[in-house]
């Protein structure tokens, strides 16, 4: 509204001067072209281009104005955005410390009263081996200890072939005291690979069907080829009185280990 009646009065003032103009110009005599005074080069008096500014200052000045209000906006934002960060980082350091002071009052403090008590069996420092021993690593009658590995056995008298598990008394006696010896006989891979790792001087426990035990020391052992008789061995094995004789694959499908105990 304000630009119109501005455009209404710059034109109303052009018009009048236009006609006061003409009448001068009317009223002047003919004047050599040459005589005229030269026109300035930077002036401008289209009334257009500057009813143009006019609008053209105004837009920019509104324009500055909104500026300057969403800078104050965005400020706002910005400082709101900070104090809430720091409000939730006090709160969150408050119950960090709370949690921090309840654990550790919890911790200081000593129940009176528990039923919840705990027998912790007294350990011997020098020997903790025999002190601790795992559940199920007891002897029991008709089971060999090769090692710290335990097997049981079942009679296989001159069988093809040992049991699919466990071992088994092939000839002889698992007796302990009787003064003769027991061939025992088990698979590898299987529960008689622990005979594989038997060297000169390791123990083997038996503990015999009627539960009495004994510990015997390896003094020998060699391999054989597979197809090897008991007469080829027999006499290798059987003098030694009390004793125990361990037989078991090699794992190739071509010999046996045996290892001779006393």
């Amino acid at each position: 509204m304000k630009a119109s009646k501005l455009i209404a009065a710059v034109v109303s003032g052009a018009a009048a001067l236009a006609l006061v103009g003409g009448i001068a110009y009317a009223m002047e005599p003919d004047r050599d072209p040459a005589t005229l005074p030269m026109p300035e080069a930077a002036q401008d008096t289209s009334i257009v281009k500057q009813v143009a500014s006019i609008i053209v200052y105004e837009d920019q000045e509104e324009a500055v104005a909104m500026a300057s209000e969403f800078d104050d906006i965005h400020d706002e934002l910005a400082m709101d955005a900070v104090s809430s960060r720091a409000s939730l980082s006090a709160k969150h350091s408050a119950n960090h410390d709370a949690g921090a002071k309840a654990a550790a009052s919890a911790a200081s403090e000593t129940p009176e009263d528990s039923d919840d008590s705990i027998d912790v069996e007294a350990v011997d420092v020098t020997e903790p081996l025999e002190t601790i021993s795992p559940e199920g690593d007891e002897m029991v009658a008709d089971s060999i200890d090769v090692n710290g590995d335990i097997v049981t056995y079942v009679p296989s008298y001159e069988s093809a072939s040992a049991p699919a598990s466990g071992a088994g008394l092939w000839m002889g006696s698992d007796s302990t005291t009787d003064g003769s010896w027991g061939y025992f006989i088990g698979h590898n891979p299987g529960d008689f690979t622990c005979v594989m790792t038997l060297k000169n001087g390791d123990p083997v426990t038996v503990c015999d069907s009627d539960g009495n035990t004994r510990t015997y020391s390896v003094v020998d052992e060699f391999i054989v080829p597979d197809d090897t008789y008991w007469e080829d061995i027999q006499s290798r094995v059987t003098d030694y009185g009390e004793s125990i004789i361990l037989q078991t694959c090699c794992g190739d499908n071509a010999h046996y280990r045996v290892v001779i105990a006393v």
